[in-house]
């Protein structure tokens, strides 16, 4: 999550230890002997992901103090410049929304893949939807597919799947937009959650996610893209013709 939310507690949001559990499902399909997690914030992800490979982990955040420390076998530093060229696999799970320029970041990040390498990456959804939650994390915008893809494929990317996902969310977020559509400085997002992980309503609502998400991937492959609170796509490096 990111590091505005974070709490002290054992009290990770349902909706990020869905996301993490649906991401590392794609990971796990693929091969892979690096990975730098773009945006890793307080590390939730990329520990998950340690649990399960013994490849050479990143993790990047321009919030964390040191430039440079190695944490649990992970390698977090505060500058993607600082790591190894030809990165098998970048994953920015809501991470270019923070950007301002958004095209400029994304040939930063390719740079220092390699030729052949995935990202995965994931957004915040429909401008509409722009809230003061997405004002006090200090969102640029929200996507939809059209603007994603655009961006994905002006860097000469291979797109191989792409869909929105937590359909059920958007109608929720849809429903109180007009209660949370303004500037305030309290904040009252995932950091709030207050019950712990293993909470049988944090299990209840994690799950009840994860079949949100394959019901709205399962869709994607008859090309019906349902509505969601956010958006996944998944592609992949051709040469490395970026200047």
């Amino acid at each position: 999550m990111d590091l505005i939310e974070k709490t002290t507690q054992d009290n990770c949001h349902p909706w990020e230890l869905s996301r993490t559990q649906c991401i590392l499902d794609i990971v796990k399909r693929n091969h892979f002997s690096s990975v730098v997690d773009i945006g890793a914030g307080d590390r939730f992800f990329i520990s998950k992901l340690k649990e399960i490979t013994s490849c050479t982990l990143y993790a990047i955040d321009t919030e964390y103090n040191e430039k440079s420390k190695i944490i649990d076998g992970i390698h977090c530093k505060n500058n993607i410049s600082e790591i190894d060229n030809h990165i098998d696999m970048a994953i920015l799970m809501d991470v270019l929304e923070h950007v301002h320029n958004d095209d400029d970041f994304l040939k930063v990040i390719l740079k220092k893949l390699s030729s052949n390498a995935l990202l995965i990456i994931t957004v915040p959804a429909f401008q509409f939807l722009f809230s003061d939650h997405d004002f006090l994390l200090k969102h640029h915008r929200r996507y939809n597919k059209k603007q994603l893809l655009d961006l994905l494929q002006s860097n000469n990317l291979i797109i191989e799947k792409y869909h929105y996902f937590y359909f059920s969310l958007f109608f929720i977020r849809l429903l109180s937009l007009p209660l949370t559509k303004r500037k305030t400085t309290q904040y009252s997002g995932i950091g709030k959650w207050r019950f712990k992980k293993k909470h049988i309503l944090t299990q209840m609502i994690r799950i009840f996610l994860n079949i949100d998400f394959r019901i709205c991937a399962f869709f994607a492959w008859f090309h019906i893209y349902l509505p969601g609170l956010s958006f996944l796509a998944i592609c992949r490096m051709q040469g490395k013709s970026i200047d």
